[in-house]
């Protein structure tokens, strides 16, 4: 009799295990309907400056050819320009701890190719430098940087059309090279709004045409294009959710995360060709000292600043 209320006791305990087990399997598919999952961009968005960290370290140790420090250098050595898109990437720099840190910015809120050709006045939209409004072209020279990053943003297209703010666009660079003849241009695709959220002409469908006329405009011109849209797209031609921070265009910490990871891959990309560059014409200096000894007060050594890429002559 003891024997068999044992056995009763024990088939209890496993049913009630059991039962507890079904009930946790069976709760993931709700779980896994929660309209913000805790995925890793959302952790990131909360957890901010120590989960972008550690992300991008992550990316750099998997594949990535530059050091941190190089990564530093590089960027350390432009100036990101732009809209409101680009000033919520500045505030979102400003709390990192990797090499996006020390980036300089010249970004102000409605920036754009329109604006930027007015003059400097109180109430016309210019980039601040050390407190003061300046001409875009005329801050450059004054931060001594090598490369510019540009994303002058979707408000030309309202006022100027898709090809009158692609001239516009070009006219601003122009002006820019003007004053900084030896500066890298690098042109930073426009990003979409929210699927359905666009207003008049600035829907996604025009941003996307946008986007291609800036690219071929950055190739005819020996400039560089980076895409920073794709990355944080649905995959549809729109913004992709998680990636919003207002329910129309701006952007999330975590979508800012992923232009993060995206500049890695970038400097890896444009810095490597630029080392190999300078390693062949430091062989190729010193095959002809071996072959011409007597003419080696003739031979110039190669400026770097002259080999880089997307320069106009």
């Amino acid at each position: 009799m003891k024997k068999k209320t044992l056995l009763c006791a024990a088939l209890s305990v496993v049913l009630i295990f059991s039962n507890y087990t079904m009930n946790i399997v069976y709760a993931a598919p709700g779980d896994a309907q929660v309209k913000e999952p805790q995925t890793e961009n959302t952790q990131t968005q909360e957890s901010g400056t120590d989960q972008a960290s550690t992300k991008i370290s992550e990316d750099q140790s998997a594949g990535s050819s530059l050091t941190e420090e190089e990564l530093a250098t590089y960027y350390g050595d432009s100036v990101f320009i732009g809209d409101s898109i680009m000033v919520g990437f500045r505030n979102y720099s400003a709390k990192q701890e990797s090499f996006v840190h020390d980036i300089q910015f010249l970004a102000v809120g409605s920036y754009s190719a329109f604006n930027a050709m007015k003059p400097v006045t109180a109430d016309n939209i210019h980039p601040m430098y050390k407190g003061k409004k300046y001409q875009v072209w005329d801050a450059i020279p004054l931060i001594g940087c090598r490369r510019a990053f540009i994303l002058l943003g979707m408000n030309d297209i309202s006022i100027l059309g898709l090809e009158g703010a692609r001239d516009q666009y070009k006219e601003v660079i122009d002006k820019i090279l003007e004053n900084a003849p030896d500066i890298e241009i690098h042109i930073i695709s426009v990003t979409y709004t929210l699927a359905d959220q666009g207003i008049g002409k600035l829907n996604n469908k025009n941003l996307a045409q946008y986007n291609i006329l800036l690219q071929e405009m950055a190739e005819e011109n020996g400039w560089e294009y980076l895409d920073l849209c794709t990355p944080i797209s649905d995959g549809k031609g729109n913004l992709a959710e998680e990636y919003c921070s207002d329910g129309f265009v701006h952007l999330s910490p975590a979508a800012y995360t992923l232009w993060e990871s995206e500049l890695v891959d970038y400097a890896n990309a444009h810095a490597a060709p630029e080392e190999s560059e300078d390693e062949n014409t430091a062989e190729a200096d010193n095959n002809t000292r071996k072959d011409t000894p007597s003419k080696v007060e003739t031979i110039l050594e190669t400026d770097p600043s002259q080999t880089t890429k997307g320069r106009i002559q």
